[in-house]
């Protein structure tokens, strides 16, 4: 199960390591499992503690994405390193998510 708790009523995960091929199917469904389960509309991915991300972990967050727009729900997204900044702004995401340099500052905006 994925790190999360609720603050102000929105879901927040935290993502840590290496979202690659290896863990990205496990992260895409346990992302899936919390919103169906809690029923959440508003998420937050904190990804302060990811330390690379593959495109089976870019592909983890465009599902979980266009679930929450299935439902009128939102996305955030907070606390990216560089390293994985700089992979999000090579391959043009970055317009794709709301991306915030920390999770007060993407609360405050959902």
């Amino acid at each position: 199960m994925l790190k999360h708790e609720v603050k102000d009523g929105k879901l927040v995960v935290y993502l840590e390591g290496r979202l690659d091929v290896s863990v990205a199917n496990e992260v895409e469904e346990g992302l899936t499992e919390l919103i169906d389960s809690l029923g959440h509309r508003k998420v937050l991915l904190n990804m302060k503690d990811v330390e690379y991300m593959s495109s089976s972990g870019f592909r983890a967050c465009i599902s979980t994405l266009r679930k929450l727009n299935s439902k009128e729900g939102s996305l955030k997204i907070s606390n990216i390193k560089p390293a994985v900044k700089r992979i999000f702004d090579v391959i043009e995401l970055t317009s794709l998510f709301d991306i915030h340099d920390t999770e007060e500052a993407a609360l405050k905006s959902f």
